[in-house]
């Protein structure tokens, strides 16, 4: 409110270069807010934001001239026309990754640049002179409220619920699918949200300037100015763009109006200082001192009292999953060759093998990751081969990975109520992680973040965070690897009540062979993509064949 009452009076009581400044600061605030929600949230680092600025400022500026709109209107249907725009190039833009994303969005700015250069109905290359039907205090207070707008966006992604599967797919993209985040439509929200304030601001900052061409409009130079000012502030984070935009604004004022020959030299000094030093920048430094820390989605004073009853698993002898025929290639590698097997309600199977012998693929088939270049996978009893593995998680098909796939940035509770929300209201997505903790008995630790976890603490977050999902099948891979005696013993008590948790059936992949005999009702032994042995644990393990698969063929 203080913000809001300061702004009020901006206008009134400073002259007219303040007030330009301070619409120059709102302009990039607002920008940097924007670009923080897809590459600060969700990691997708775009060089090429500006093109939603330059598409804002021409579809704001054509409503006006050719339609007639009111000006305030035009900017609220270029902003729409933006976020559609998004919605469009998403689709085709978010299919690339890393830096073949960031160029992809610089080369989309220059194309947009030579399009509207040759497009006579904007103005082409001579470009736009715009009426001065904007007055300087108009633009101010309609630059604020789209910066309000743009915080109020980033609040959202950074504080609720559905912006964990954003944060999700910025830390593991392949472990969020695989607790049920549709990766791909989160992508494009984001990408969407993150257009709308920049066509809204180009729109403003056209009418501000009574002129527009396409290399004003489209200038990768801006981008650059918002991702520092983001990068200096702290990417990711609710407050680091506005301050990093204040002072890095205000800093280069100074430099201009007492050291214009060393402007840049020290503007460049400052920021380099800053982010080697402190890589969260200034909301980094400010964490360091208990101020600004982002409070945990969703997360209540005291760990939640877990009073969920058991819920034994249904009965039946019906099989849960069953692959039949399935055969993975990659090139000319058969990874998997024709591969048949079932795990039938309320089993437990362990699948072993030596390394190499298929065992991760054929859980990474079923769970959606890898594409079966034969055979099917069925799901209580229906074909799921061409089902995409975000749904199959939310349909009861949870996994483990080989080596841990935590969510880094995320607490022990964010990351278990990520896959507990899972179509949940909120309040029960609150309630199945706290229940899905307490089980593998991390509820002391549900605050920390999974860098503070020994390797078995991290594997039984792993399995929580299965459990949330409330799943039919628990698809676990070597989820005793690296535990002590102690923590693979708390383990082993957690799989003997599954099926009092409600779990119908769970198939195990396992190297630590003395740690799940016991409570295997059937083994599967698989060597060099093929199944080579099914049954009983002892008569398994007793198996010459087994016994020459593991140790080598005595002579």
């Amino acid at each position: 409110m203080a913000a809001i009452a300061c702004a009020g009076v901006v206008p009134l009581v400073t002259s007219a270069y303040i007030l330009q400044l301070a619409t120059d600061i709102l302009t990039f605030a607002a920008l940097a807010y924007s670009w923080n929600v897809i590459s600060g949230c969700t990691g997708y680092l775009s060089f090429g934001q500006v093109s939603f600025f330059g598409i804002g400022a021409y579809a704001t500026s054509a409503l006006v001239l050719r339609a007639g709109l009111p000006w305030y209107v035009a900017a609220v249907i270029g902003s729409a026309i933006g976020g559609a725009s998004a919605a469009v190039l998403g689709t085709i833009m978010l299919r690339l990754r890393g830096i073949m994303f960031a160029l992809g969005m610089l080369g989309l700015a220059r194309i947009l640049m030579v399009v509207s250069s040759n497009w006579d109905f904007i103005g082409g290359a001579a470009g736009l002179i715009l009426p001065a039907r904007l007055t300087p205090v108009a633009v101010y207070f309609a630059m604020w409220v789209t910066v309000l707008v743009a915080f109020a966006l980033n609040y959202f992604v950074l504080h609720s619920q559905w912006g964990l599967s954003v944060t999700g797919v910025r830390d593991d993209e392949v472990a969020a699918a695989a607790v049920g985040v549709p990766t791909s439509w989160v992508k494009i929200i984001a990408f969407i949200l993150s257009a709308l304030a920049p066509a809204a601001v180009g729109g403003l900052v056209a009418w501000n300037r009574s002129f527009l061409d396409p290399p004003s409009a489209f200038d990768p130079t801006l981008d650059l100015q918002v991702i520092v000012f983001a990068l200096f502030g702290g990417i990711g984070t609710l407050w680091g763009p506005a301050l990093g935009t204040v002072i890095l604004v205000i800093v280069g004022e100074q430099f201009w109006a007492y050291l214009p020959d060393l402007q840049l030299a020290l503007y460049g000094v400052l920021v380099i200082a800053v982010v080697l030093a402190f890589p969260g920048g200034i909301v980094g430094i400010a964490n360091k001192f208990g101020w600004l820390r982002r409070k945990p989605v969703a997360a209540p004073a005291t760990f939640p009292i877990v009073t969920r009853p058991a819920q034994p698993a249904a009965a039946g002898n019906d099989a849960v999953i069953e692959v039949r025929g399935l055969t993975v290639r990659f090139g000319g590698l058969v990874a998997l060759n024709s591969v048949s097997l079932a795990v039938k309600r309320g089993e437990m199977v362990s699948i072993i093998g030596a390394n190499g012998a298929g065992k991760t693929t054929l859980f990474n088939a079923i769970t959606g990751f890898v594409k079966p270049s034969e055979g099917g996978v069925y799901y209580q009893g229906k074909l799921v081969s061409a089902i995409p593995s975000h749904q199959r998680a939310r349909q009861g098909i949870a996994r483990t990975f080989q080596i841990p796939r935590l969510m880094e940035s995320m607490t022990v509770w964010e990351n278990t109520l990520l896959a507990a929300r899972n179509g949940k209201r909120a309040t029960a997505a609150v309630d199945q992680a706290a229940w899905a903790l307490h089980t593998v008995k991390l509820d002391s630790l549900w605050l920390e973040l999974p860098n503070k976890l020994s390797p078995g603490q991290q594997r039984r977050l792993e399995m929580a965070r299965a459990l949330a999902l409330d799943p039919t099948v628990v698809l676990l891979d070597e989820v005793m690897a690296g535990m002590t005696r102690d923590e693979q013993g708390e383990i082993r008590a957690v799989l003997r009540h599954f099926r009092d948790l409600g779990v119908a059936a769970v198939a195990g992949v396992e190297h630590i062979i003395s740690a799940i005999a016991d409570i295997s009702d059937r083994m599967i032994v698989l060597d060099r993509g093929k199944k080579i042995a099914e049954g009983a644990p002892d008569a398994v393990l007793r198996d010459p064949i087994v016994i020459e698969s593991y140790l080598g063929k005595v002579s």
